[in-house]
């Protein structure tokens, strides 16, 4: 099968987009994070995204499918798996009806075991297209037990300060997460509005949290931790809160410099809802692709993948790019 990408995978022989960023009659939405969605007319998705996507998905006609099973669209068969990335996040898998030929589009998708998502399954295939937002070599993640230790540590010693702890992960799947592992550990949680709303939606699907959690619409008590989304700064108990002190957990913390995108943190430290460049190799392998498509992050992997003798090329929607245009790859 072809592949093209143009703000989101498009497979013309079969008219099938995946995680288009623009509205479409018909389209696969993997998981619920707002760089994977649009409004499409007929979105195929999973309960628990539908679950997360309900308001905003209010007058489109939502296809659901659960894991494991197969939506016949004639030419092809649509096949959703789990990701590992956040509640409801999918992998698809495509098989043409004519030659047989099994298409995987991972999504975003996470390897390491976390304790509110579904494991991510690996599917075997004939064609891999697999995100690549980690895909450079310079980001490997530590052991995350390890960075855990260390996050809940720094915690307890800045609570030990009289100081206000602000741990900072996405609204979705990541903060959700993070509340997972610091309730575990005893600590008191007061989270921002948005993400707790999030957290019942989890709790609506099934999830359960080891320990109870308020949200930041009432108030801030001493002693409580404060979870939040990277940047959020301007609600009123924030701004009444003094001694603050900011821990982040992303994955950009592995790389150089470790502040990618500028955000202000006291304390940063790798911890990702991805996988890691180590992971991104590991997964090709085990999925055992005849050809591979890198999208959504570097061309490094690639070129390593082609090293290790995998016909590989990263789509970046840009014509003329010296990665699409210095491989010339034979489809299956």
């Amino acid at each position: 099968m072809e592949v093209t990408f143009e703000r989101g995978v498009y497979l013309p022989e079969l008219d099938l987009w995946l995680d288009s960023l623009r509205k479409r009659e018909f389209g696969l939405i993997s998981h619920a994070h707002s760089d994977h969605t649009a409004r499409h007319a007929e979105p195929v998705l999973t309960p628990n995204t539908r679950l997360l996507l309900s308001d905003y998905l209010k007058r489109s006609n939502p296809i659901t499918l659960e894991y494991g099973d197969s939506l016949d669209r004639g030419e092809y068969a649509l096949t959703l798996y789990p990701a590992g990335h956040c509640l409801g996040s999918a992998q698809a898998l495509i098989t043409s009806k004519s030659t047989g030929e099994r298409l995987l589009y991972t999504g975003d998708f996470k390897s390491r075991p976390s304790p509110i998502n579904e494991p991510l399954l690996p599917v075997e295939c004939d064609t891999l297209v697999i995100e690549s937002t980690y895909g450079k070599p310079e980001y490997v993640f530590p052991a995350e037990k390890t960075v855990l230790e260390n996050a809940c540590q720094t915690l307890r010693m800045w609570l030990s300060r009289g100081e206000r702890p602000v741990v900072q992960g996405w609204r979705l799947g990541k903060a959700q997460e993070i509340m997972h592992h610091l309730l575990s550990q005893g600590f008191e949680l007061v989270v921002e509005d948005s993400i707790f709303q999030v957290a019942e939606t989890y709790q609506e699907a099934g999830v359960t949290f080891p320990g109870e959690f308020s949200c930041l619409n009432g108030h801030w008590s001493e002693g409580q931790v404060l979870v939040c989304p990277p940047g959020h700064k301007k609600s009123r108990e924030m701004n009444l809160a003094f001694g603050k002190r900011y821990m982040e957990l992303t994955g950009w913390a592995s790389g150089r410099g470790g502040r990618r995108w500028g955000r202000r943190g006291d304390a940063s430290l790798a911890y990702s809802d991805h996988a890691d460049f180590n992971d991104l190799v590991e997964y090709v392998k085990k999925v055992s692709p005849k050809q591979v498509y890198t999208v959504n992050g570097f061309p490094d992997l690639a070129a390593h993948l082609r090293t290790l003798g995998y016909p590989a090329v990263h789509l970046d929607g840009k014509k003329g790019s010296k990665d699409n245009g210095g491989f010339q790859m034979k489809l299956v």
